[in-house]
This record gives C-alpha cells, sequence and structure tokens, in this order.
C-alpha cells in the first residue's frame, strides 16, 4: 500500500494549502478548533462563546441593532463602551447619563450632551430643576415654588434676597395667587386693593373684611355702574355709594378744613386784637417821634402780615389825624 503521497497532500490541504481568512494571516492548524461561526479566532473574538457581529468597542460580541457597537452584559457595561441603545441602531452613546444620544439629529440627540438633565420641551437632556421637563433656561420658574423667577426677584429687598433656583426660598403670598405680597396690590384677594383698605381701616390679610362690610357687620355701600348695575368689589372707575366712602370724606378730605378752624379764628383775634392796641397808642401819643415811631411798626406788621392791609390804611389815617391834634394843641400853647 501506497500510504505516503496522501498524508503528504491532506497536510498540503490543511497546512500550506489553506488561503489567508478575510485578509489575514493565514491561519495555523491549531486555530481551526478555535473558530466560532462569527469568524473570529479566540484570539481577537471578544465573545468567542456567541456569534458576534460587533466591531468598534469589542469584536465578535452580540450587536443588535447593527452598528457596531456591542450590546452590554454581565461583563461589560455601558461605562465601558457598550452600546446605550442597543436597539437604535443611530444612536449608541450617551457621555452624561441622562438617557439622551450624544449622536446629532435624532428625536433623542441630547441638547447639552456633557451635563445630566431630564428636560424634555424644546430643549433635550438639559437642566431641569424642578422635573417639569421645561430647561431651566426657558423655565420661568425653575425651582418649581409657584413663584416665577421675576416676582422672586423683585420681592427682594435689601434686608433679604429670594433665590428662583432654591424651592426652600420664596416670598410670602398670603392669598396664594402666585404673587408674592410684597408686588401684589390686593394681599387677601378681596377685590380691595391693600391702600383701599388700610386708608379706611379693614385689615388688607383678611378676605372676610372690607370697607363696606366693617361697619355694623353688614354690607353698607355698592360701586353703580348705570343703570341696574351695581357691584361690591372696588372700582376707580364706578360712582360709589356707600358709608365707607361717606366716612372718608368726613373723617379725611374735611378733616384739615375742621382743624384749621381754630387756627382761623387764632389769627382773625389776633390781628383784630393788635389793631385795637395800635389804635389806642397812636390816640396816647403826645409828640411826632412817638408817632413816627408807631408808623414804623405798622409798616412792618403790614409786611409780615401781621396786621390786615386795611387795618394799616386805618392806623395811617388814624396816625395823620393825631398830628393834626398835636400840631393845633401846640399851637393853642404857642399863642
Amino acid at each position: 500500500m501506497r500510504k505516503g503521497p496522501v498524508w503528504i497532500c491532506l497536510i498540503l490541504l490543511l497546512g500550506l494549502c489553506v488561503p489567508e481568512f478575510s485578509g489575514g494571516e493565514p491561519i495555523e492548524l491549531s486555530d481551526w478548533s478555535a473558530m466560532n461561526s462569527d469568524s473570529q479566532a479566540n484570539e481577537t473574538d471578544d465573545c468567542p462563546g456567541v456569534n458576534g457581529t460587533s466591531t468598534h468597542d469589542r469584536h465578535g460580541c452580540i450587536d443588535s441593532d447593527g452598528d457596531g457597537y456591542s450590546d452590554p452584559d454581565e461583563t461589560w457595561n455601558v461605562s465601558m463602551g457598550a452600546d446605550v441603545f442597543p436597539d437604535r441602531p443611530d444612536a449608541w452613546s450617551d457621555l452624561d447619563g441622562d438617557l439622551f444620544a450624544d449622536q446629532p439629529n435624532l428625536d433623542i440627540t441630547d441638547d447639552c450632551p456633557t451635563r445630566y438633565g431630564t428636560s424634555r420641551s424644546v430643549l433635550f437632556g438639559c437642566s431641569d430643576m424642578d422635573f417639569d421637563w421645561i430647561p431651566d433656561v426657558l423655565d420661568t420658574d425653575i425651582d418649581g415654588d409657584g413663584i416665577s423667577n421675576e416676582l422672586e426677584i423683585a420681592s427682594s429687598g435689601a434686608l433679604f434676597q429670594y433665590d428662583p433656583m432654591d424651592a426652600n426660598s420664596y416670598p410670602i403670598d398670603s392669598d396664594y395667587d402666585t404673587i408674592p405680597d410684597a408686588v401684589d396690590e390686593d394681599d387677601d384677594n378681596d377685590f380691595w386693593p391693600d391702600t383701599v383698605e388700610l386708608d379706611r381701616g379693614s385689615d388688607p390679610l383678611d378676605a372676610e373684611q372690607t370697607p363696606f362690610n366693617r361697619y355694623f357687620g353688614v354690607t353698607t355701600g355698592f360701586f353703580y355702574y348705570g343703570g341696574f348695575t351695581t357691584d361690591d368689589k372696588y372700582d376707580a372707575e364706578a360712582l360709589e355709594l356707600s358709608l365707607s366712602g361717606l366716612m372718608e370724606i368726613v373723617t379725611e378730605e374735611l378733616v384739615i378744613p375742621f382743624l384749621l378752624i381754630p387756627i382761623y379764628f387764632y389769627v382773625f383775634f389776633s390781628r383784630r386784637q393788635r389793631f385795637e392796641v395800635l389804635k389806642n397808642e397812636i390816640s396816647e401819643a403826645k409828640t411826632d417821634k412817638e408817632l413816627f415811631k408807631l408808623e414804623s411798626n405798622i409798616n412792618k406788621l403790614i409786611e409780615n402780615r401781621k396786621i390786615k392791609t386795611l387795618h394799616g390804611l386805618i392806623l395811617r389815617n388814624t396816625i395823620e389825624e393825631q398830628e393834626g391834634k398835636i400840631r393845633a394843641s401846640i399851637s393853642v400853647e404857642e399863642e
């Protein structure tokens, strides 16, 4: 039996005569037993026990969506480079871990790829402090405390600053209408401005008390709009017919004239008294020198409004009459 040439040919067939595999180096005979159906040798196959097609993060591992990145498993997770989106061939990575893809122009593309975020309105994957899906950069109430960023800032003062990014920092809102008391014209939401309530003596923080019911505990007025239309809500443009309005006129608009009455009487009587005193002094004057001093004093009093101008004219006439009397008496003595 001639067996020699047969074994030589078999060796050549399995070893030296085997062509290169997939463009790589010739595969040694010992490697054939380590090959699986994905055509990767054990030396380059990261998953030798499975038939996989991944080529980017690992070679020869399961790649469900065919994008080149292997599906995560017990030994290989997304932090190591596994496919974050194993069912989407157009997405595979998520740098900030918010489950929005780093790949552009997708319906799940991350608009803030380097910062974790949960926003889903207008911008995806951006910071959303109050978890309302609106990104903070577009949210009018970033901290979700019910008070807008603008009103929190407007309510701040020199003593205290409210932080629109801190849900525990918010201004007082007595009527819960989302308008802080510091900028709310009607803190108790009873349709009466705080300034009017304070002016008329009702509590601006008590919705049950208004200027119309603070007297006797019943409604004592209304606003008239014409015809048969009335309302008990404050309206500066309507005609108010009420006890509260009447009391305001009596106690505020007329109080100043009433308080000035004593002053008027004092000024009137003091001027009158000063006039009578001067008139008597002129009548008792015996020389021109005394009259001259009195006339100078009268001019100053008129200038300073200490006596009426009319009284001043009367006193000057009295001085002239007294001068005539003094001269007449001097002439009689000389004769």
